[in-house]
């Protein structure tokens, strides 16, 4: 097994498991609404290719309180000032699901966290972030390689997200081809016509790794694919066109071969900037 650097999140936790996915290369398809999706290589080099998503929960030893203070204000501003980072997000559940915090970073590339900025926070880390981190409740990290990129129509929203959905499925090798061609030519374009709705994309994860004192003991790999739903609100989920979307004929056939599938649903809690 190869290891990947987790930064401040070190091996004194726990041993690390880690596992990775082949990647396929994108299919191209063209879908109502100005959404093209193209394929993963050749794309521009302002594209973020990786997606870092985080769970976390603090568990039964950490205070809520000095959780989310570690976390907004010593944790993720280290990450901001590493340049394979792009864009670094908070979320809170909105499903009564644990864990129940979740951070997302757009990066470089799949490996910005192989690389030394990024390492080198797991020798430097606080004596604050030593202790919260030997007592938490979970850390379950996920690195992604984008799987396509979506170019927004012409006059995307310009609004922030306050509801986002993580669906990840996995399915038996024979059923994937139709996985994809379901997700792009159907679900993705009938989300697309839902009020509400700001973007979809889609990732395949490459790596993962899973601490703390609930954390640990829960070694069940995380599905293949990812898909990212981003909202305005949660009100989408009462509306026709979302029940529609979610109640097709060809998606009905296409989740017969699903293996394993994880749905969390969160809502927006803050976006840090660089500079």
């Amino acid at each position: 097994m190869n290891s990947i650097a987790f930064g401040r999140f070190g091996s004194a936790l726990c041993r690390r498991s880690v596992v990775r996915h082949g990647m396929n290369d994108a299919l191209q398809y063209h879908t109502p609404h100005a959404i093209v999706f193209k394929p993963l290589r050749g794309m521009s080099s302002n594209t973020s290719q990786g997606f870092f998503l985080v769970f976390a929960d603090p568990g039964d030893n950490v205070a809520e309180v000095e959780f989310n203070d570690w976390y907004e204000n010593e944790h993720i501003p280290l990450r901001v000032e590493i340049s394979s980072f792009k864009s670094w997000d908070r979320w809170a559940q909105a499903d009564g699901q644990k864990p129940r915090y979740a951070a997302t970073y757009d990066l470089e590339t799949p490996d910005a966290l192989d690389k030394p900025d990024y390492a080198s926070l797991a020798q430097t880390r606080s004596q604050r972030e030593k202790d919260i981190l030997s007592k938490v409740g979970c850390v379950d990290r996920r690195v992604y390689e984008a799987y396509t990129s979506p170019i927004p129509a012409p006059t995307p929203s310009q609004k922030k997200p306050g509801i986002v959905v993580f669906n990840s499925m996995s399915l038996t090798a024979d059923k994937e081809e139709e996985f994809h061609r379901w997700y792009h030519e159907e679900h993705i374009p009938m989300l697309a016509k839902c009020p509400g709705w700001i973007r979809s994309r889609r990732f395949v994860l490459k790596s993962w790794d899973r601490t703390g004192q609930e954390g640990s003991k829960d070694r069940t790999e995380p599905p293949k694919f990812l898909a990212v739903h981003e909202w305005e609100s949660d009100a989408v989920f009462q509306t026709e066109e979302y029940k529609q979307s979610v109640s097709t004929e060809w998606m009905v056939k296409v989740l017969e071969g699903v293996v394993n599938k994880e749905r969390r649903v969160f809502k927006f809690l803050r976006a840090w900037q660089r500079g």
